[in-house]
Parts: structure tokens; sequence; C-alpha cells
């Protein structure tokens, strides 16, 4: 019976469409996208190679860990991700607590990512073998997967770099399947994807629809045994690393609309994949442009060794809502300038962080504070005549009009402004945003302290 439901499935695979027929991407989303891309050249300009090096692996150990989590080999949460895309000190610690394997699985989707830039630097063409090379990096830690076969569910071994010898169709819950290609289908299936993306018309297309188009297609084949998403994203981030250096980052919290976006495109809607890959990378973007910023900005434990050792020698949705997502990440802003204050130990600095209460408004074209008291302002104190003080007033403003980016976090007398999503802070604050805001904070605490040094040496 199985194996004719199995028979049955392959009979309803119908393949993936023709590049030619994946639509165009609107001016909007181009001019969009490119302010973002702008924006990040002008930062590359500016930095060391170092420094972009040492950005843009954020991104991509954030990729490589939260690739695995959206199929479910292990589980994230927000702080590990930060943890580990970081590199904060406790990061293989962290890895490690998470159980066994996870660290190789870790390691070998990231070394798959490398993979991916290495042909990328190369200018290598896109093969069927390259990609079979690359599924064998990615599973590499893996020895086995789960398959449906004519007596039922059993684990067996997972061939890597090869294509599947055995159907692959996903059972759904009432009964049907989800078909993928058939086993005597998919090297001519990838085949046609190979010349799919040689056409001249795919090379000269914008690289959200090539990263787009390339995933699905991909996916829709499902030539491997195990692996296919992970390979798919990898292989996305192609397009994405040809033309802004960047790689494609799923977070995990984004699996629900990363699926229904595939699911629109089942049925016909490309829409929806066109647009959430241009979100990721725009989002990708975003990360690394304000990495490079952080990393070129004073550095608070520099600034606080200094000022410590000169103190030393004296002493040692509705507008309710709008409002509650303001004073939200208000809040968390504090949490965050509290932790990294008390990770500086022994400075002769008090911190107070005061949130609400009225103040003098800067001026922001085409927004407007959230709500009156949307304003937080943080005050660094010396507490010997040797250590002067500095204040910081920050605000979280709303567009006046229209905007994918409908909030704005200001920190007074400086041009550092974070441009925000409202999906990134409701109904909850998500890893993305959290990663940049833990940055955007540190950026702040930064300039303080580098004030106070200035005070103290004058």
């Amino acid at each position: 019976m199985e194996s004719t439901s199995l028979a049955q499935a392959d009979q309803l695979y119908r393949g993936f469409p023709d590049f030619s027929t994946w639509g165009e991407l609107s001016s909007e989303d181009a001019d969009l996208w490119s302010r973002f891309a702008a924006s990040l050249e002008e930062r590359r300009r500016e930095a060391s190679p170092e420094t972009l090096k040492a950005s843009v692996e954020v991104a991509v150990r954030a990729a490589a860990l939260d690739t695995g989590a959206i199929e479910g080999l292990y589980s994230v949460d927000r702080g590990f991700t930060m943890t580990v895309a970081l590199q904060s000190l406790t990061w293989e610690q962290a890895i490690e607590e998470r159980g066994a394997g996870v660290r190789k699985l870790f390691e070998a989707q990231l070394a798959a990512y490398e993979l991916v830039l290495d042909a990328v630097t190369q200018k290598l063409p896109i093969t069927e073998a390259w990609i079979r090379a690359l599924h064998e990096r990615l599973c590499e830690p893996q020895k086995t997967y789960r398959v449906l076969t004519d007596v039922g569910w059993q684990e067996q071994d997972l061939p890597k770099g090869q294509y599947k010898s055995r159907p692959n169709h996903v059972r759904l819950t009432d009964g049907t399947f989800h078909a993928y290609a058939p086993v005597d289908r998919v090297a001519d299936e990838m085949h046609r994807l190979i010349e799919q993306i040689r056409t001249p018309e795919f090379e000269t297309a914008h690289p959200v629809l090539q990263a787009s188009y390339c995933h699905y297609a991909f996916v829709v084949i499902h030539p491997f045994a195990d692996g296919n998403g992970r390979v798919a994203r990898a292989l996305a981030s192609t397009f994405f690393y040809r033309t802004q250096s960047i790689p494609l980052v799923i977070f995990e919290n984004q699996r629900p609309a990363y699926l229904d976006s595939l699911r629109a495109a089942d049925l016909g809607d490309f829409r929806p994949v066109v647009s959430f890959f241009r979100d990721r990378g725009i989002d990708t973007m975003q990360l690394v442009s304000e990495s490079l910023m952080t990393a070129e900005s004073p550095k608070p434990e520099n600034l606080a060794e200094h000022i410590a050792k000169t103190a030393k020698a004296w002493k040692g949705l509705s507008n309710s809502e709008i409002e509650a997502t303001a004073f939200r990440v208000l809040r968390e802003i504090e949490t965050i300038v509290e932790a990294k204050f008390a990770a500086l130990q022994s400075l002769p600095l008090s911190v107070e962080v005061l949130t609400g209460g009225r103040s003098a408004t800067p001026l922001r074209p085409g927004y407007k504070l959230a709500t009156s008291s949307a304003h937080t302002r943080i005050t660094l104190s010396g507490e010997v005549p040797q250590v002067k003080s500095a204040a910081l007033e920050v605000f979280v403003f709303r567009s006046r009009r229209p905007s994918p980016f409908p909030f704005l976090i200001h920190a007074m007398s400086s041009k550092d402004d974070l441009e925000v999503r409202l999906e990134d802070v409701s109904p909850e604050l998500t890893p993305h945003f959290l990663l940049r805001l833990d940055q955007w904070v540190k950026r702040q605490l930064g300039r303080m302290l580098e004030e106070i040094a200035k005070q103290e040496s004058s």
C-alpha cells in the first residue's frame, strides 16, 4: 500500500517554473534595496579589510547556526544565536551545552558557507558537481536520515553528495503527499535548473530574483535524501555574495513566514517568496553595515580601562500599542545599558537610566515622537572629582507616512539612527533586532565614555 501511495505521489510532481515566469522586482523594491546597498558600500569603503571580514562573519555565523535550527536539528533562542554570532566569551560553552553533535553540525554548516564564498571569490560557475560537494560539506557530521519505505519509517545511512535513491515526498496530515521530483527525474531536473541559471535573463537579473528563484526551484526538486533546505539556503547565498558580499540569513523564528512564502509559490504566487528574500537581504545588509559601525566606534571596554587607570590613583499597531512597543524598546535599551555597564567592572562612575518624562525633542524629517514620553535619558556620573559625567538622550520615533521601517531609534547629538521594522519589535523583540540593538547600545556607551575620557584629559 505504501509503495502504491509513493508511486502515486511521483505522478503529482509538476516541476519548477522557468525563470521567464518568475516576474520582476518592483521599482519601489529595487530602490529600497539600492538604498541599503549604497549605505553598506559606503561603510565598506571606510572600513579596513580586517574589520570588513569580521563584520561579515557575524552574519555568516548567524546564517550557519540557524539554518540547522530551521530543520529541527537542534534548538536556538535569541540569546544563543547572539552569543554564537558575536562570538561572545561563552559561545563555545553555550554551543556544547546544546547537546552532543551540535558543534559539529554548526562547523559543517559554517564550512559550507565558506565554500560558497570561495566559489564566488574565484568566480566559479554553479554546477551539479559543485552542488553535490556543497551537500557533502553541509551534511558531513550527519550519519542517518529518516526515510519512508515500503514497511514504514526507518533510519538509514545518509548518502552525501549523491542524489536520492528513494522518494522523499512528504506525507501531509490529511494523508496526501507534497511531491518532490521522482528519483528517475532528479538528474534531468537538476540539469534544467543549471540551464535556467545560465540564461542571459537570469544572469542579468536582480540578486533578489536570482536567489529566490534558485532556492525555490531547488527545494521543488529536493534532489538529496536529506539536507535540501540547508543546501538551498547556502546556494541562494551565492547570489547575495556576488553582488553585496553577504550571505542569506534566515533566523529560526522567521521559519513560519519562510514556509508560508514557499507554499504561496507552490500555488503559483511568487511574490511572497521574492518579498521574503528581499527583506532578508536588507536585514543582512543592515546587520553587516552596523557591525562595521560598531567595529569602528569607540570600544567601551578600552575606554573604561583608560578611565579606571586614571581614577585609581585617587580612589580606585493602535496608538496605545505603538506606545507600548516604544516603551518595550526603551526598557530593552535600559536593560542592555545596565548589563554592559555592569560588565565594565569597578568604574568610578554610576549609571542612571530614566525612561519617560519630557524633553526637548529633536527634529527628524518624516517622523514624530512615538509618544510624548518615548524618551530615555542615560547618565554616567563621576564618583570622584577627577572623573566627569556624560549624558545621552534616546528617542523612539514613528514614521509620519507608510514605511517599511516605521520606527526610528535616535540618540541625541548622534547621526547613528536605527531603522526598525514593525515585525522586529511587535509582538516581541526578535533576535535580528536584538543583535542590532545590542551593537547600537554598545556604540552609544562607547561614545559616552569617550566624552568622559576627553574631559578627563583636557
